[in-house]
């Protein structure tokens, strides 16, 4: 299996420049090498399988109308095409600091590119020997950087972190009521003595639990009483079905409640899922989605750094105890969209441990690292050993990044129950590209289905990664892509911890410029530093008298840097637009709302206060690597579009 460990890539010989094609394609030259030898050595494969076989397609046939007629159209079509892409978004170019999307590296292109060709499907290493093995390599190394313990981790790609969330609440749910299961399968089985670890650390028999106590087992001593069960059945298959015939997943919520209602009697209230208020809308759909309902979906009130507040957190959970109503999940975000503020992890996970003491609670601990997820690659060494506060600071001196705070949270990832990350955002992969990482690879056989045509007796369970996932289908060359730009950009402080931090330098920069602007007579209103690399700003003009004509003139400004279908000018630069709704933030945004010269019923009335955001990505902004001063063309456009449209909404 390859390391994600590369030394002989250190900082000193790293340049961030030969990992791109470049916003003017000046790696083009390599760029093209790389990719007509991609094509060649995939045409040299076909003529050499087999070459008794002789051509299917002969040269004289080429020259017959009908066949001339079909390359003809497609050589039409492609022109057309090329010329319509001309039309989409320029992420590639330093001038786009709009949503999560940049220049792509070279090395996941190209890796891409010469696996399409073969167009493998990872549900099954019989459609793809090679890439499920790289799919796995890679989860792997991002396990490691996490610092789950390689010999229990289990992960794989995905589309995206929708579906990664999706599968992470998906096993969350099917633990929390698991030792239901183990009970009704125990007794079906006439085993009478097992035990279960509660959080407490007591050893008690679960025949002995009460509904709250069984709702409140940790996701790891669930899955050590499974094993229980296995070995005192004798069969670990026939202890499967057992609890899978009387499991959630299995009997579906109304059979399930139905019979927790009729043994139990006192029934409880429905499992709820805990989110920070800056969550991903995915979340929603998640619970949607899985029956446990958009109204158990519980949003915790962040701070005024937007990171979920660890005493809102406490008192919701004191309340849920009182109420004894179970926790499916509690979530932190690594990197929220709008703000990329990181959750503090360490101080959630210290509170889960101390609470399930206290109060006998226990739930599913999730990381939704969708964003931020690579800037945990900043803490690692060359040798893949954690570095201290003190090593990873000095790497982005003098600027003071990250906060101890930042750092501390991501090396909480390893405390998680599961993670979520998305190499096709700060891992400058192509799109669709996601992951999902559990600390425990015992969940597979949670979530398992059989295809007999496709997963077969024998096999090695790695083999069959469609039998423990959501997805049917799955492209291989996005687990080639990954692979790749792995291979070339470790994932570790000399690797992309060092392409991340100087998106965080330059993201750092661009906040300063605009603090530093004399705006008069408009007003910014920054959001706090950004923890990683995205810098919101509210606006304001004295002539701008309500909230409401205030987010609109945002959202003009917003129009005016950005494009849509309808779009015929292009913006000089691009930005994008969010609202800090009231209902979700709720007094977190109320210091940018004061500070625009509104009050909190302004802000209640308009039912939140809009930003533009700018997501840096570029990791030569701050540097100035080429002629052009990125960020002062950006805050010189920035006055010159403000002045434009406050005139032209004068005028409507």
């Amino acid at each position: 299996m390859s390391t994600h460990l590369r030394p002989d890539l250190s900082p000193a010989r790293l340049d961030l420049g030969s990992l791109f094609l470049g916003p003017k394609g000046e790696n083009a030259d390599t760029f093209e090498r790389l990719l007509l030898e991609a094509f060649r050595d995939h045409v040299f494969w076909r003529r050499n399988l087999h070459p008794e076989d002789g051509f299917l397609i002969q040269e004289a046939e080429k020259r017959a109308p009908g066949y001339e007629d079909s390359v003809s159209r497609l050589s039409q079509e492609l022109l057309g095409l090329l010329g319509q892409l001309k039309g989409g978004v320029p992420s590639f170019s330093p001038r786009y600091i709009g949503h999560m999307c940049s220049d792509l590296t070279m090395a996941s292109l190209i890796g891409y590119f010469a696996t399409m060709l073969y167009n493998p499907n990872n549900v099954s290493a019989e459609a793809s020997p090679v890439t499920t093995r790289l799919e796995l390599e890679v989860a792997g190394q991002l396990a490691r950087m996490v610092g789950y313990a390689p010999e229990r981790y289990w992960g794989h790609l995905t589309s995206g972190g929708t579906v990664a969330n999706f599968e992470a609440l998906w096993v969350a749910r099917n633990v929390k009521y698991l030792p239901v299961a183990l009970r009704h399968a125990a007794e079906e089985a006439g085993v009478k003595k097992l035990e279960v670890r509660l959080p407490d650390g007591r050893e008690t028999r679960l025949s002995e639990l009460s509904l709250w106590q069984l709702l409140n087992v940790t996701p790891e001593a669930a899955l050590d009483a499974l094993e229980r069960l296995r070995a005192l059945v004798g069969d670990a298959g026939r202890a499967l079905e057992l609890v899978t015939r009387h499991s959630l997943a299995g009997l579906g919520y109304q059979e399930f409640g139905l019979r927790l209602a009729s043994e139990f009697k006192d029934a409880l209230p429905p499992g709820v899922v805990l989110v920070p208020s800056t969550a991903h809308y995915s979340w929603e759909k998640t619970c949607r989605a899985l029956g446990i309902g958009a109204r158990q979906l519980i949003h915790v009130p962040v701070d005024t750094n937007f990171r979920m507040s660890p005493l809102a957190l406490e008192d919701t959970l004191r309340t849920l105890a009182v109420r004894r109503q179970p926790v499916i999940a509690c979530v932190a975000v690594m990197g929220s969209t709008e703000e990329s503020a990181v959750d503090r992890l360490d101080l959630l996970a210290d509170m889960r441990e101390r609470l399930g003491r206290e109060l006998g609670m226990a739930f599913h601990l999730h990381a939704d690292a969708a964003w931020g997820g690579y800037a945990a690659s900043i803490t690692r060494g060359a040798d893949g050993e954690r570095r201290t506060y003190e090593e990873t600071l000095a790497d982005y001196a003098p600027e003071a990044w990250p906060t101890e705070g930042v750092y501390r949270a991501l090396c909480a990832l390893e405390r998680t129950d599961s993670v979520t990350i998305d190499p096709h955002k700060l891992g400058y992969m192509p799109y669709p590209a996601g992951s999902i990482t559990f600390r425990d690879k015992r969940v597979r056989d949670l979530v398992s289905v059989e295809a007999p045509y496709l997963f077969h007796t024998g096999g090695h369970e790695s083999a069959y990664l469609g039998r423990s996932i959501f997805e049917g289908s799955k492209p291989g060359a996005a687990a080639a892509g990954v692979w790749m730009s792995h291979q070339v950009l470790p994932l570790n402080a000399s690797g992309y911890g060092r392409l991340v931090g100087e998106t965080a330098r330059g993201a750092m920069a661009l906040h300063r410029r605009i603090a530093g602007g004399d705006w008069a007579p408009f007003k910014l209103v920054l959001l706090p530093p950004s923890d990683l690399n995205i810098v919101c700003f509210a606006v304001g003009h004295p002539s701008l008298e309500t909230l409401e004509r205030t987010n609109g003139f945002v959202d003009r400004i917003y129009r005016a840097l950005s494009v849509g279908p309808d779009t015929l000018k292009r913006p000089d630069y691009y930005v994008t637009k969010t609202e800090l709704r009231a209902h979700e933030y709720g007094r977190a945004a109320l210091p940018t709302v004061e500070r625009l010269g509104f009050t909190h019923a302004d802000y209640d009335r308009a039912g939140g206060v809009a930003v533009l955001r700018c997501t840096v990505m570029d990791p030569f902004l701050a540097s100035r690597r080429g002629k052009v001063d990125y960020i002062r063309g950006f805050i010189q456009t920035l006055g010159e579009v403000m002045h434009a449209e406050l005139e032209a909404a004068r005028r409507c």
